[in-house]
């Protein structure tokens, strides 16, 4: 398989996985916000360890210390804010709120990752983001502090792709997603033990699979990453959208309007250029 169809495809199933961990951490009712952020750590700390073999500590080995503790405050920090906004936010809107992370994403894949972000991928990247304002229809969302939260998830988010793809360079997968898991897990235990408390069967249950579904997208992001410029994956996460529009639609009676199929028809339109391009490229480039 191509390289750039295969990042799409584990990109696209990160989407799914990513879309469901919000899901659940919706339905679930009456836990506090600290409380789903720690789950979702020792989640994140579970995932490498289950697959370290004979040699966990060797998970531990890493040449970019300093930058794997700066990329664990970045998720549980954006944790912290996106279950904060989606406690508060539709579903649909929420998902629409985080996709502004692409354009941090475009704007510093260049002078940080180095990479070539010629005109038509910005032009693609700025479509999409058309597609989310068509969606959003400014004015219509009051800019309360879930707003803000979102926006602020997002921002980190943007950052997140990037330490990302540094790390991809040298570092296993799941030595990243270990030391994600071990700051997130130093940070939110503390936060989330004043208020710990049995949250009931049906919500532990909803606990375990978020805690489950966001290592695992979070494994096949980093994947896709490896294979694939940031700014080329970074659009695919427009692919959420559809997925949030469906649960939204089964689980809530959201019914969708004429300007989430416009925005949707944007935003999946431009990813799928920047992938079909940049396939187009990749052929071009081999030997």
């Amino acid at each position: 398989m191509n390289p750039v169809v295969r990042a799409v495809a584990l990109g696209a199933g990160a989407c799914l996985l990513f879309t469901l961990e919000t899901v659940i951490a919706k339905l679930i009712a009456g836990v506090p916000i600290a409380t789903i952020v720690l789950a979702r750590a020792v989640g994140q700390l579970a995932w490498p360890l289950a697959f370290a073999g004979r040699d966990p500590v060797g998970l531990l080995r890493t040449r970019a210390l300093p930058m794997q503790i700066f990329r664990g405050l970045l998720s549980v920090v954006s944790w912290y804010l996106y279950f904060y906004a989606l406690a508060r936010l539709p579903l649909a809107t929420a998902t629409v709120l985080s996709f502004t992370s692409i354009l941090f994403v475009t704007a510093l894949a260049a002078p940080v990752l180095r990479e070539r972000v010629g005109p038509r991928r910005w032009a693609a990247t700025l479509v999409g983001f058309a597609g989310v304002v068509v969606i959003l229809q400014p004015g219509s969302v009051p800019l309360d502090g879930a707003v803000l939260a979102a926006i602020g998830s997002a921002a980190f988010g943007g950052t997140i792709v990037l330490t990302t793809k540094l790390l991809a360079r040298t570092e296993r997968t799941e030595t990243i997603m270990l030391y994600i898991g071990l700051v997130a897990v130093a940070v939110a235990l503390p936060v989330a033990l004043p208020g710990l408390a049995w949250p009931g069967m049906a919500n532990f249950g909803l606990l375990l699979m978020a805690g489950l579904c966001g290592p695992f997208a979070m494994h096949l992001w980093i994947n896709a990453l490896r294979l694939a410029d940031a700014s080329l994956i970074a659009p695919i996460a427009y692919i959420r959208l559809v997925f949030a529009a469906g649960f939204g639609l089964l689980l809530w009676g959201e019914v969708p309007d004429w300007t989430l199929g416009l925005g949707a028809a944007l935003i999946i339109g431009s990813a799928l250029y920047i992938t079909r391009r940049e396939a187009v490229l990749a052929r071009a480039r081999r030997p």
